[in-house]
């Protein structure tokens, strides 16, 4: 079997890293990456049986850019969406914008396409796998392609923000309704995603899979406890997050209590955060980290005191962060958004708590996780790993999608 998988940020997406290296049981997997070149981060480990191509999606020229444009936004397929902004009241500059650049882009992905699959010697009627990471604009190139290999099978995986028009700028996603029609298969990460697709999408009716994502098994951390308490977090640091709110809640505690935070992101956002943190009192230790490799970060966690993972993000797909801390054993406090709930289970691998929980009741959860009796902490803990072992082993997870496709 001949699969070609499309990332539009291959080198951000950790994840797929992961996820390629079970390939080996396909005959001809074939990669391309349209942003930086899948070699430039060291992050990036790909198999060697995969053949690795970039699509250039920059305009060569003024002329070149015009070219595009025109190409991929005066077609019947982007005037049947601005319809659908004009009716459905979504019509702005921002939503006009999306779908301009979404047209344009997957146009630069289309034609670099057929160039590369020309030169492969991909036949027209030969039975291929075309496979896009995410819902996105290289979606849109490869449906387009289907016209042209008339055997092709054409699959996405679907996280978040690619499929939940709610979470983003106008409630809009470019060329849905198109795109969802042409897709043979959508492999959802969460049922929440999958939930949301067929009940917003009668196309998608027998379309949709679940097919989580999973992480490394990193082995239990025996040294988790509740005595010497520190909390973790792992995420961007980005208003979506809401580490602020975590952060306010600490002032309301008067124990001794740590905060690891791995990750980076807004810097302002950051300072604000800090100037929360500044008016702790001595019994608050906080500690920003930054940015952390994956590796590094997995063997941290499984050795490190650690007490609880913390996510309280406003949304979320299926947070992977939150995967990571069950395999080593983490109890969890999180918020019920997106999938969340998938993954923890209130008062068995930890607390499910409300979006809107007020930093008082944060702090109390806290408080009720470091006051518990070991005996009950250390149930929490071991149900968090149980919970992984069932939902989120990264080899089991991505050899059954992998012998689905």
């Amino acid at each position: 079997m001949t699969l070609i998988l499309v990332s539009d940020f291959m080198q951000d997406e950790i994840y797929l890293n992961e996820e390629v290296k079970y390939y080996k049981s396909i005959d001809r997997p074939i990669l391309f990456t349209v942003r930086g070149h899948v070699y430039s981060n060291s992050r990036m480990d790909i198999p060697d049986n995969f053949e690795i191509g970039k699509l250039d999606i920059k305009y060569k020229s003024n002329l070149d850019r015009v070219k595009h444009l025109f190409k991929g936004v005066f077609n019947k397929l982007t005037f049947n969406d601005f319809k659908y902004l004009v009716k459905n009241n979504k019509l702005s500059y921002n939503s006009f914008k999306s779908l301009m650049l979404f047209a344009a882009k997957s146009s630069l992905v289309y034609d670099n396409m057929i160039k590369r699959m020309k030169s492969l010697d991909i036949e027209d009627d030969e039975e291929i796998t075309l496979y896009s990471y995410r819902v996105g604009f290289s979606t849109l190139a490869l449906c387009k392609l289907k016209k042209i290999y008339k055997n092709a099978k054409i699959i996405s995986r679907a996280h978040a923000q690619d499929i939940f028009e709610f979470r983003n700028k106008e409630n809009y996603l470019p060329f849905r309704q198109y795109l969802y029609e042409n897709i043979d298969e959508i492999c959802c990460i969460s049922l929440d995603g999958m939930n949301y697709l067929n009940d917003n999408y009668e196309v998608l009716k027998n379309k949709t899979s679940l097919y989580r994502l999973g992480t490394r098994n990193v082995p239990l951390n025996e040294n988790v406890n509740n005595s010497d308490f520190t909390i973790l977090t792992c995420s961007r640091i980005a208003r979506i997050k809401r580490l602020d709110l975590l952060a306010k809640s600490l002032l309301h505690i008067d124990k001794k209590i740590n905060w690891v935070h791995y990750g980076d992101g807004d810097t302002s956002y950051y300072e604000e955060i800090k100037d929360i943190t500044n008016k702790y009192k001595s019994n608050i230790n906080v500690d920003f980290v930054g940015f952390c490799d994956n590796e590094k970060y997995l063997d941290i966690i499984s050795k490190s005191n650690l007490s609880v993972f913390i996510n309280v993000s406003e949304s979320e797909g299926l947070p992977v962060s939150i995967m990571e801390a069950e395999s080593v054993g983490l109890p969890i406090i999180a918020t019920d958004v997106g999938g969340t709930s998938e993954a923890v289970i209130d008062g068995y691998n930890g607390f499910l708590v409300d979006k809107d929980i007020t930093e008082e009741d944060l702090a109390k959860k806290i408080l009720e996780i470091k006051d518990m009796p070991k005996d009950k902490y250390d149930k929490m803990r071991y149900s968090s790993r149980k919970v992984w072992e069932e939902n989120f082993d990264l080899s089991n997870n991505y050899n059954e999608f992998v012998k689905h496709i």
